[in-house]
């Protein structure tokens, strides 16, 4: 039987395209995804998947469960840089595209993985979460809100599966990401603020971490919330 993969969601780019390419560069199979088409390398098994579509999502793991065995790991990387400004002043229709991507997409994904990894007794979900969930940030609101529901989902699926050898845990990382930069630009333009955000630290620098937390060394780990600690100005 061939090696079982790591699932990486959300690997057009950033921190899921970065991981994605790290983990191949070692040889180990990576079956990736995300919505926008992108060439990761040859290394890469990469399909698209629209994680806010019932349909896509079961059509991505069908592909998974017919070309791989069960996978060791699953990554979800996915979220959405809309509903930036004050709490009372967003659309309504962006907050459910910020929770509908970065939380029910989580949801949607882990239906298709996690019964097949307690079959095989051992399996590690790790989800992209944010420091945002516990402390609150200004103009990013739904973000932080989507976030705080990602997190509380993780302990509790953590907490269903202790004993099974599947753990779930989550990571908030501090990157300089498409994503993160849309959201300091977003920001800056609704605070009219002249000077532009510094950079974040390379995203290449939060990747151990995650792979410590797929590996076998974290296999008593489960049901945390880790953050790489951020800048100072954050």
């Amino acid at each position: 039987m061939s090696t079982p993969p790591i699932v990486v969601i959300g690997a057009s780019s950033g921190f899921g395209a970065a991981l994605a390419q790290d983990l191949a560069a070692d040889g180990i199979p990576v079956l990736a995804g995300a919505r926008t088409p992108t060439d990761l390398g040859e290394k890469v098994d990469y399909r698209q998947i629209d994680v806010t579509s019932d349909d896509s999502v079961a059509e991505f793991f069908a592909c998974l469960k017919n070309d791989y065995p069960a996978p060791w790991g699953l990554v979800y990387c996915p979220s959405d840089a809309s509903a930036v400004g004050y709490g009372w002043e967003v659309p309504i229709s962006e907050v459910e595209q910020v929770l509908d991507v970065s939380f029910l997409g989580f949801v949607r994904c882990v239906r298709h993985v996690i019964p097949a990894m307690v079959d095989s007794g051992r399996g590690s979900v790790l989800a992209i979460g944010s420091r945002g969930a516990r402390v609150p940030v200004d103009m990013l609101a739904a973000y932080c809100a989507a976030k705080a529901a990602l997190e509380q989902h993780v302990r509790c699926l953590a907490e269903e599966l202790a004993n099974s050898g599947v753990r779930v845990n989550a990571l908030g990382i501090a990157a300089e990401t498409p994503l993160a930069r849309e959201h300091l630009l977003r920001k800056q333009k609704a605070l009219g603020r002249d000077a532009s955000y510094p950079p974040l630290p390379d995203v290449r620098d939060n990747t151990p971490l995650a792979r410590f937390l797929l590996g076998p060394e974290s296999r008593h780990v489960s049901g945390q919330v880790l953050d790489a600690r951020p800048p100072a100005w954050t």
